[in-house]
């Protein structure tokens, strides 16, 4: 029976994946606290504008958002207290926007929206940043979209005209074709964080947070929560950038994601790192599956490292080439841990690359998968993977390095290989 104890050549495997599912169990957990927590309601808290501030929607100020930031000098501060805000914010100079919510994380909580400044797109985007405008922070709004125009691209904020310095922190994005659209320059550090990502599946996206029509250099995505993003070509992340200029000083770190088809698909990159974040896909979700983390192509010095995946029907971690015939180079996937996918970590058409130290287990195909037979030079070493459905270790290739294959396999735990001696338990 499939996750019985186990006993091989005298040495228990069960106390390995006991602790893999351990992980797992507490992740999808904390999910569901965050989910009951965020039902909560309150009043709205008291509003203070900071001094120098320009009020909206305070005491007897105006509540026209568009003509006060239009009309704001550039680098002011905006304060914007509970109320709804309707149709498309367009930032046209630096300018700092601070809703009821400044500085109060998004992840939990927050669906009170009479405590909550929301900017409704009705029909649009929310905030769209001009062309070249850098040094922007939005903080601390819901901002979402009671209708969808049929065929229609928006975005919870846009802000695709390379610019920089742009923050987005502590917001509820919800009900767009993607909650975020960006790129940046790179000149001055960009940020999304602490923010919530619900649902932004409209026409023409799917994306929590996508990276498009140029680099998005030295941005950091971290301390998220995405969730509910499940079309069939949905993802939480999305690195499409610029096949001809591909981003670099990129970071996706420390995200937690929920029921989201795939979390990142990662392409056109340079030194990205994809790090400790937390991927989860609950038995209640039925629709836009896909693969946890992709990386598609046209990448460099990719790192994908300390993440934790539990459950779902397609794979863990994939690298192939599907976006780009351009070689992932330079690649490194270790510490990860995979339980109950497809296939853990698998591998097609690959030349190169170091997958290490890794925990598969309990996946209904296979642990640890290259398969066909274009991979070569790849090396596997260090990995754990056990108690998968049809074998922990597998290469396909041919050729003079282990056990035949194309490729370098050393020190990986494993009962069941294919051919035999990639892994073993001694």
């Amino acid at each position: 029976m499939r996750g019985a104890p186990r006993t091989v050549g005298g040495r228990a495997v069960r106390p390995v994946l006991v602790a893999v599912i351990a992980v797992g169990i507490a992740i999808a957990g904390a999910g569901t606290a965050g989910a009951a927590e965020s039902g909560a309601v309150g009043a709205a808290p008291e509003q203070v504008t900071p001094p120098g501030a320009i009020p909206v929607g305070c005491g007897t100020a105006t509540k026209d958002l568009a003509a006060v930031v239009a009309a704001a000098p550039s680098g002011a501060t905006v304060k914007v207290c509970p109320g709804t805000y309707t149709g498309t914010i367009t930032l046209t100079k630096p300018i700092t926007l601070l809703g009821a919510r400044a500085g109060v994380d998004a992840r939990t909580g927050r669906t009170d929206l009479r405590a909550e400044s929301v900017v409704d797109g009705k029909g649009g985007s929310g905030f769209t940043v001009a062309g070249g405008v850098s040094n922007v922070r939005i903080d601390g709004f819901t901002i979402s979209n009671a209708t969808q125009t049929k065929g229609a691209s928006t975005g919870g904020v846009l802000a695709v005209n390379r610019g920089s310095g742009i923050t987005i922190t502590n917001n509820v994005i919800t009900r767009f074709s993607f909650g975020v659209n960006m790129n940046s320059n790179g000149q001055v550090a960009s940020a999304v964080t602490r923010n919530r990502f619900a649902e932004n599946n409209g026409e023409g996206g799917q994306a929590g947070v996508f990276l498009c029509c140029g680099t998005a250099n030295n941005l950091t995505i971290s301390d998220n929560l995405f969730t509910g993003h499940d079309g069939d070509a949905a993802a939480a992340v999305n690195t499409a950038g610029d096949p001809a200029s591909w981003s670099t000083g990129l970071r996706i770190e420390r995200n937690q994601s929920i029921d989201d088809a795939t979390f990142a698909v990662v392409t056109n990159v340079d030194g990205l790192v994809v790090a400790h974040n937390q991927v989860v896909r609950r038995p209640t979700a039925t629709t836009g599956v896909g693969t946890g983390i992709l990386v598609g192509g046209a990448t460099k010095n990719v790192k994908v490292t300390g993440n934790v995946l539990t459950d779902g029907a397609r794979n863990g971690i994939s690298v192939t080439q599907d976006f780009s015939p351009v070689r992932n180079t330079g690649l490194t996937v270790n510490t990860n841990t995979v339980v109950n996918r497809l296939n853990g970590i698998r591998l097609v058409d690959q030349t190169s690359g170091t997958i290490s130290g890794n925990t598969v287990a309990q996946s209904t195909g296979t642990g640890i998968l290259l398969e066909g037979a274009a991979n070569s030079g790849v090396t596997v070493t260090g990995n754990r993977s056990f108690q998968n459905a049809v074998s922990d270790c597998t290469d396909q290739s041919k050729g003079t390095g282990t056990a035949g294959t194309a490729n370098t396999w050393t020190g990986n735990l494993g009962v069941r290989s294919t051919p035999p001696g990639l892994c073993r338990l001694f």
